[in-house]
């Protein structure tokens, strides 16, 4: 099985565990989602960001990161865009989210970590999206190893765990005690001599969220 990339295993850990259909009833999940791939692309050399902090396409997709499409089509078919932009567009185009959440939904079927099932509901054409529950937990485990213990911390877990911490599903996992650890570690890195990518990271995350909120509520 390969490694899922936090966007992926953002989405994972946002799935209910009877399954979901959408996640834009939760306005902080579809936007830490979205925050997650502008992120991913960003980090990948996908896209980059101007001196007047508008995005534009610097290299085409490749077939690993096709889940991440309907962002990267977004950025690719309008003029370079600032994140309050693309977050309208996002917001206000209707299909966008649910393309997104299909998207990254299907890249993790063949690995077992989430089953596809029609609907059985009223909306019958809306596709559902089934966690596997002890791929849930090996992503939680990681975290909870990376974050709680001495040691190292990824930079693929820094931003899941800025992600989940964002969204609010953190609480969903781990204790108050364990939340509020979480926390001082982000903290902790944050004012570190970590490398300045890892500090851009949690700002963009920050940033993004707080201004992809406003825009799309």
């Amino acid at each position: 099985m390969k490694n899922l990339s936090f966007t992926q295993e953002f989405f994972l850990c946002a799935l209910k565990p009877q399954g979901s259909t959408t996640l834009t009833n939760s306005t902080e999940s579809s936007t830490c989602l979205l925050a997650g791939s502008l992120l991913e692309l960003l980090i990948d050399g996908y896209i980059s960001i101007d001196d007047k902090k508008k995005m534009f396409i610097t290299k085409d997709l490749s077939s690993e990161k096709l889940y991440l499409s309907p962002i990267y089509e977004l950025i690719k078919n309008n003029k370079p865009m600032n994140v309050e932009t693309i977050a309208e567009k996002y917001a206000f185009g209707f299909t966008l989210p649910n393309e997104l959440f299909q998207s990254v939904g299907h890249s993790i079927v063949e690995d077992g970590c989430v089953v596809e099932k029609s609907n059985q509901g009223l909306f019958k054409n809306k596709v559902l999206f089934l966690p596997n529950e002890s791929e849930v937990t090996k992503v939680v485990e990681k975290l909870r190893a990376e974050f709680l213990e001495e040691g190292t911390v990824s930079d693929e877990t820094i931003v899941l765990g800025a992600l989940l911490n964002k969204s609010g599903l953190i609480k969903k996992y781990f204790s108050k005690y364990e939340t509020q650890k979480l926390n001082n570690r982000l903290k902790e890195i944050k004012q570190s001599e970590a490398g300045a990518l890892i500090k851009k990271m949690i700002d963009y995350i920050d940033t993004w969220i707080a201004i992809l909120l406003i825009a799309i509520v």
